[in-house]
């Protein structure tokens, strides 16, 4: 049973998820207990207690479910306090058979509990947590008075049950204001298709992906593309709402990501563009649905790589003229750590002799051109570039013929210079800083 204490509970009998009629408690399954069967003066003896017994539920409940956690002057104690205390009284009206109206106040007020957890996205965990803390709690005190009190066996039994059986009736109210929410939501198209745009971007599973496409009324494509757009200003980018494209937003603080199908990709662009003349687009390549979320990493790296000046900073930024830089960008702590033990002779050169070393030896590496070939690529005189190569030899000796070694100073120098060149100048600085003395 959702939300049902099972801790300390009675073994007289089972409980029961409904709790229809106002005139009686129902303690379990198979019978239900009229209130004379327990005695009234009950009620006289736990009177006196309440204040303490919600304080002890509030302040429990409040240690231990984090969702709940916060000041004992804060709303969150004011709400578990205001449930607790119209809760027990109900209960205890109940017992003594009195009319009263704070029963339709009370299971409102539990459906609300269960809406506003559904509004936020939460599940029902942290409710049912403070309901089973509550059904012990005062579980435990009415227990206490009653062997206090020297009442029977049978006695405590029904007590138990009618406990019990109120807490479930407590939880199925959370559930009803949960669920009816939840319906609600779905039938949103609009924020059917914001949980399939998380769904795609947080990668899903497909069956999951299908039924929140039914409810937003969106025809998976094939192969879809991910746009991340922003401009300089950080202007607020449009939703296209009335797009004649099927598009997808997930704004942010950042960049907004869009996702369209591979057919509507030019179509989106263009509307964008017309929309925010300013706005900056990286887009990725076709992806399957499945690599939607790293597609977005890949545009959002594009928009980084271009504001460092490492890659074009053009209108509309082409991920796939960019693979190799966003890969070896992909790990940054990585590239920084190869940079220190890797160009370590370069970075002992003075800043113009290791600009121009670094970009001869990246441009042969990746060539493996001769001297001519090298000089007219970079605009130099031929002898100059034999000069430097002698230099480079001196600097490096026998590791430029370990097959490993020139493997990874192709990649790091490839990740490196255009930051150099960009005028980042952390890894000389680092390399400085670390210097022996």
């Amino acid at each position: 049973m959702h939300g049902t204490p099972q801790e300390g509970r009675p073994s007289h009998g089972s409980p029961s998820s409904q709790h229809e009629d106002p005139g009686m408690i129902e303690a379990g399954a198979d019978h239900a207990l009229s209130p004379g069967e327990i005695p009234p003066g009950l009620v006289n003896l736990v009177k006196p207690t309440l204040d303490g017994l919600v304080e002890r539920i509030s302040g429990k409940i409040q240690r231990e479910v984090p969702a709940f956690a916060g000041p004992a002057s804060g709303r969150r104690h004011k709400l578990i306090t205001t449930a607790a205390t119209g809760a027990i009284s109900h209960f205890l009206d109940m017992v003594l058979g009195k009319p009263s109206s704070t029963g339709a106040r009370v299971d409102d007020l539990f459906r609300r509990m269960g809406h506003a957890e559904a509004v936020d996205g939460h599940d029902l965990t942290a409710i049912r947590e403070a309901l089973q803390i509550a059904g012990r709690e005062a579980w435990t005190e009415l227990r206490t008075i009653a062997s206090k009190h020297h009442l029977s066996a049978d006695v405590l039994g029904k007590i138990g049950d009618d406990v019990f059986g109120y807490l479930d009736h407590l939880s199925n109210q959370v559930t009803i204001g949960y669920d009816a929410t939840r319906r609600a939501q779905a039938s949103d198209v609009g924020a059917a298709r914001r949980r399939l745009t998380e769904a795609l971007l947080d990668q899903a599973g497909q069956d999951e992906i299908d039924a929140l496409a039914t409810a937003a009324a969106w025809t998976i494509p094939s192969r879809l593309v991910v746009l991340s757009a922003d401009t300089a200003d950080g202007d607020e980018m449009p939703e296209l709402v009335d797009s004649e494209t099927d598009v997808l937003m997930h704004p942010s603080p950042g960049p907004a990501t869009y996702l369209c199908s591979a057919d509507d990709r030019d179509a989106v662009i263009g509307e964008l563009r017309g929309m925010v003349p300013t706005i900056r687009i990286a887009a990725s390549w076709k992806v399957a649905t499945s690599d939607v979320g790293d597609a977005q990493r890949w545009t959002l790296r594009a928009l980084e790589l271009a504001d460092k000046g490492i890659i074009s900073a053009d209108d509309v930024i082409e991920c796939v003229d960019y693979r190799t830089m966003l890969w070896l960008h992909s790990e940054p702590a990585l590239r920084r750590q190869m940079a220190q033990e890797l160009l370590v002779p370069l970075f002992a050169e003075s800043p113009n002799s290791r600009e121009i070393l670094s970009e001869t030896l990246l441009d042969w590496l990746q060539t493996r051109d001769s001297a001519p070939a090298i000089a007219a690529r970079l605009g130099v005189h031929a002898q100059t570039v034999r000069y430097r190569w002698k230099r480079i030899n001196e600097l490096f000796g026998e590791a430029l013929h370990d097959p490993e070694f020139v493997v990874q100073l192709t990649l790091v120098l490839k990740a490196s210079v255009p930051l150099w060149v960009a005028g980042d100048q952390s890894d000389f600085e680092r390399y400085l800083n670390e210097e022996p003395s």
